[in-house]
């Protein structure tokens, strides 16, 4: 297995002069924390950056092959830059710098549900009924996988969705290779604001790929923290759990 973690973006939303993946939880880096459990399932580690983490580099590169992706233009195009050190012969997972809370094993469950079920795509799903900033996945009548809808797209209808997607996913071998490049095609409703990596789900959909959601029974535990509230939520948990 190869696992790409994406940590480029700077967080303006944390208002602050570190880069949000330094921030600690319990007592740890984000970022830190994230590559340790990613490194209890793999040694395959590609770790995509930008310039905000220039100075921290030297703790992660014997651990992590780097990829500088220069420009932030979305998680598709992040992914995308990494896409000459893809493993093709692999199944390839996508995770967060900002998911201080994953594991080891929800990251195994995700990587045996796309072998268990022949999937070329599993998104890491959660329930979630309170109004929120997630994306939604979108079924059908016959509860097929269609899409990921990002919540600043959903209508009114689709909000009330309250199966929710972390971001978080794991692909078959040549699948993101395969696939990634139609992702970097603006489409009309973000004006070319930003490139989704959801949209891949309903790529392979309407390419015949069988696609599919792997449950997390914690939501708190698979999504990413964006603001110092969020932080402080998260270090909170820790030390209440």
């Amino acid at each position: 297995m190869q696992i790409i973690i994406l940590a480029a973006g700077k967080g303006s939303r944390m208002n602050s002069s570190l880069p949000k993946v330094m921030h600690k939880v319990d007592g740890t880096p984000m970022l830190e924390r994230v590559i340790q459990n990613c490194n209890k399932v793999s040694n395959d580690l590609v770790l995509v950056y930008s310039k905000h983490l220039d100075p921290y580099l030297h703790m992660f590169s014997n651990r992590c092959k780097l990829v500088n992706q220069t420009e932030q233009l979305g998680t598709a195009h992040a992914v995308a830059v990494a896409k000459d050190l893809f493993n093709n012969n692999d199944n390839i997972g996508v995770i967060y710098g900002d998911n201080p809370l994953i594991t080891a094993d929800i990251i195994i469950g995700l990587f045996d549900h796309l072998n268990k079920t022949n999937s070329k795509i599993v998104t890491l799903a959660f329930e979630y009924e309170q109004q929120n900033q997630y994306g939604r996945i979108i079924l059908d009548k016959a509860d097929n996988f269609q899409k990921i809808v990002e919540s600043k797209f959903a209508t009114p209808e689709e909000k009330e969705v309250t199966l929710c997607n972390s971001g978080i996913m794991a692909f078959a071998p040549g699948i993101l290779t395969k696939y990634i490049d139609s992702c970097l095609i603006s489409d009309a409703n973000n004006h070319g604001k930003e490139l989704y990596l959801t949209n891949i789900i309903e790529i392979c959909a309407l390419a015949g790929e069988k696609v599919s959601y792997y449950k997390s029974l914690d939501h708190q535990l698979v999504v990413g923290v964006n603001t110092q509230s969020e932080l402080d939520s998260v270090n909170s948990l820790i030390q209440n759990k």
